[in-house]
């Protein structure tokens, strides 16, 4: 780790500003649309009973064998107990707790910055490598919606999703992305720096939301996007991965 932080400080610093880097059209262009999505239609009554943001509980009314460990923790309990894991055990995860817990994250980023309108919505893509209740695969999720976008060998080798291979042992891995064309239109790199923020808060929130279950995971940044890029149609301009973390009950 480089402990000398002056040639990044010029860097930081102008991520307090509001000029446009690009052509500001953003809103005459869109993210490529998935035409032959399937729609899903996810029960998330038992899968939002901790709003990780508070600790609060909603529905106790927990699928006790998709959550692997009974009752949810709280917040506390979930932050004490929490550990970054690159090992994990060989069962699958409930995709519907995945895509539930993703849901009501980016729920409440649209409503908590509401920011949809300036900068866009973000998104999230769950790679379901071994998954129960729902076929392995591709899904897409934003905050209104949940699809099916592609089966589990159009992935290809999982190992090459993430700079370290260990990713790929885990039941699935999640990333978040962001419309960077729009952020920047917006308020230049002031959008940027503010895209990074709400992608990992919307992240955090999910991979807390999985510990509290009892599953196993780390947050990572080394998701490589070119290895996803046809998949979550991925121009590294309107739609950009930014942040990740894998999920996956833990190793015995």
């Amino acid at each position: 780790m480089r402990t000398d932080s002056s040639m990044m400080e010029p860097l930081l610093e102008g991520f307090a500003g509001r000029t446009r880097t690009s052509d500001g059209l953003a809103a005459h262009r869109s993210p490529m649309p998935f035409p032959d999505a399937l729609p899903v239609d996810v029960d998330v009554a038992t899968d939002t009973d901790i709003d990780v943001a508070t600790g609060t509980d909603i529905d106790l009314a927990v699928d006790e064998q998709a959550a692997g460990s009974g009752r949810p923790l709280d917040l506390h309990d979930t932050l004490q107990a929490r550990r970054s894991s690159l090992r994990y055990g060989d069962a699958p995860v409930r995709t519907d707790l995945i895509l539930g817990a993703a849901r009501e994250a980016l729920s409440r980023d649209a409503a908590d910055w509401a920011l949809d309108d300036a900068m866009g919505p973000l998104e999230a893509f769950v790679f379901a490598l071994r998954s129960e209740g729902r076929p392995a695969g591709v899904y897409r999720v934003t905050a209104g919606e949940t699809s099916f976008i592609a089966p589990a060998s159009a992935i290809g080798d999982p190992e090459l999703l993430g700079v370290q291979r260990e990713f790929a042992d885990a039941a699935g891995i999640v990333t978040v992305c962001a419309n960077l064309d729009a952020a920047d239109s917006w308020a230049g790199a002031h959008g940027f720096r503010l895209a990074s923020v709400r992608a990992s808060m919307a992240l955090y929130d999910l991979h807390l939301r999985c510990q509290s279950h009892g599953l196993a995971g780390t947050v990572f940044g080394g998701f490589i996007a070119a290895a996803a890029r046809n998949l979550i149609q991925s121009d590294g301009v309107t739609r950009h991965p930014l942040l990740s973390a894998t999920y996956a009950h833990p190793a015995s």
